[in-house]
């Protein structure tokens, strides 16, 4: 048409996508840029990736075999396995005391029990309280969920602080969560800890919602849990993964009030439909599984590397669980301390991954030996500035 304004290529739009708005309170994980980084230098010395170094047990594969063999295509129950429910609430009420009204179903990954919970519970103008340092799905989750993190630190040692904790409460807090043994830290909180802690909730009517995904590797104590002190509503999540090495087998558990897991429950419904049904009649053997000589190698993992850090004057607390150190940086910050680290063959993880603190670092000690023994090597030499 005569006199229209010509309108230019580039003013059109490339396509008709437009993104929902969650899509903005997330984003590549800082933890993958440094591995995408750190997988393009050759013969890296990698202690940044947060797994367990050894295979599947035996027994399991072959329980997993077992499994393929006799047909297990079908979809299965959105609670999971009925069989590997009910193993799962023996060992809870064996391990931590799980209520005998508390109810447990089957996850997709421990990941996946969290996302459940916080969606079921969490909405718009929710605030959840949030570990700082922490792992770092718990913020993105939260948002996704339409809640917002509120952050409560860690003293120092990585311990909790209570009254830090109550400062934080307001009256539109809905959840705390908690994660011992802890990722980045290695804390395991002491039953001292929890149980202030459990009465601060209990008080306050505040669920908690306990990650306790590496509870088998804890080096100094028996493990403490949230469950042990009755009282406050809690949700405990685990799984699988670290424990027999099947981090990409994908299956978890969350157990707690039943009337919680039933909105789970019908969550996963429409969300995963299902738990993995092959994992879950392969998983049926790990209850049987002694790995306790795992948990003695990670131990002397964990002390080597303590010493190894100490000796070349690095701060660090030492860690009582999980496979992690979260170490002050000698010189500079987080980003640029890891950066000269990847300049030297050296993969770890800046602190801002997972805290608002940029003065950390964290590395894992879930390697082989002589990985370990060329990582200090490597941490030696990169303690004085360049």
């Amino acid at each position: 048409m005569i006199g229209s304004p010509r309108i230019q290529v580039e003013e059109l739009p490339r396509s008709g996508l437009f993104f929902a708005q969650r899509m903005e309170v997330v984003g590549i994980s800082g933890i993958r840029e440094f591995l995408a980084k750190g997988n393009q230098i050759p013969d890296i010395i990698d202690l940044s990736i947060g797994q367990a170094h050894f295979d599947v047990p035996e027994a399991l594969k072959q329980a997993t075999i077992s499994a393929v063999e006799e047909s297990c295509g079908r979809y299965g129950s959105p609670q999971g396995a009925p069989e590997l429910v009910a193993a799962t609430r023996r060992h809870l009420r064996e391990k931590c005391g799980l209520a005998a009204d508390e109810d447990v179903m089957m996850t997709c990954g421990t990941s996946g029990a969290i996302t459940l919970a916080l969606m079921a519970l969490i909405g718009p103008g929710d605030e959840v309280l949030v570990p700082d340092p922490h792992f770092v799905i718990y913020h993105d989750l939260v948002e996704l969920a339409g809640g917002t993190p509120v952050y409560y630190r860690l003293d120092d040692r990585f311990q909790l602080d209570v009254d830090e904790i109550e400062s934080r409460i307001t009256g539109r807090t809905r959840l705390l969560i908690l994660n011992s043994p802890a990722n980045p830290t290695g804390t395991a909180f002491t039953p001292g800890e929890l149980e202030a802690l459990a009465d601060l909730c209990r008080e306050r009517r505040l669920p908690v919602l306990s990650d306790e995904l590496y509870e088998l590797f804890v080096y100094d104590a028996p493990h403490a849990s949230i469950k042990h002190f009755p009282g406050c509503e809690s949700l405990l999540v685990s799984g699988f993964s670290k424990s027999y090495g099947m981090a990409g087998w994908r299956l978890g558990w969350a157990a707690g009030p039943a009337e919680w897991i039933d909105k789970m429950r019908t969550l996963q419904l429409f969300i995963y439909v299902c738990p993995p049904t092959l994992v879950q009649k392969g998983a049926l053997a790990a209850f049987d599984i002694d790995m306790s000589a795992m948990v003695d190698s990670y131990r002397r993992k964990r002390d080597v590397m303590y010493q190894g850090l100490v000796a070349s004057g690095y701060q660090v607390v030492k860690p009582a669980g999980s496979f992690f150190f979260f170490p002050r940086v000698p010189w500079g910050d987080d980003l640029e301390f890891c950066e000269h680290a990847l300049s030297e063959k050296l993969a770890l993880l800046p602190g801002r991954c997972f805290s608002r603190r940029k003065d950390h670092f964290r590395l894992t000690f879930a390697v082989s030996d002589e990985t370990l023994e060329r990582g200090l090597a490597a941490l030696a030499k990169i303690a004085r500035r360049p």
